[in-house]
């Protein structure tokens, strides 16, 4: 059976966006209106996952309590909680916890939570 770890991006050992948890939500905002993502890893100087910063994230605690995203960081409004998986998921058990959870963003990370590769939906679901 396929694995996350047999998905090319995370075979290549392919590139991501991540923050820091100091980085201002206007900063993250920005790179992810360029780059045309939805969410981004936030992660410690050692690349560990600290958390996710999602457009949702952005909208429910920010932008409705009209707060100023040049104030605002990632570690005031990231997503702490995170589901992940690891290089040995299965490609049906991480669309199951897409699908179960209502996630669109899946970070695979290593025995220690640091942060391998940052997966969309969309690369599973090709992958599978």
């Amino acid at each position: 059976m396929s694995t996350v770890g047999s998905i090319k991006k995370v075979k290549i050992n392919a590139s991501y966006k991540f923050f820091g948890p100091d980085s201002t939500v206007s900063e993250i905002a920005d790179t992810m209106d360029i780059e045309d993502i939805g969410a981004v890893p936030v992660l410690d100087e050692n690349h560990y996952l600290m958390g996710v910063v999602s457009e949702r994230d952005i909208v429910r605690k920010l932008v409705k309590d009209g707060r100023d995203s040049d104030l605002v960081t990632a570690k005031d409004i990231m997503t702490k909680e995170v589901i992940t998986v690891r290089k040995e998921t299965t490609i049906l058990e991480a669309l199951k916890l897409i699908k179960t959870n209502n996630i669109r963003h899946l970070p695979v990370v290593d025995e220690a939570n640091k942060l391998l590769n940052f997966l969309k939906d969309k690369k599973i679901l090709k992958a599978k």
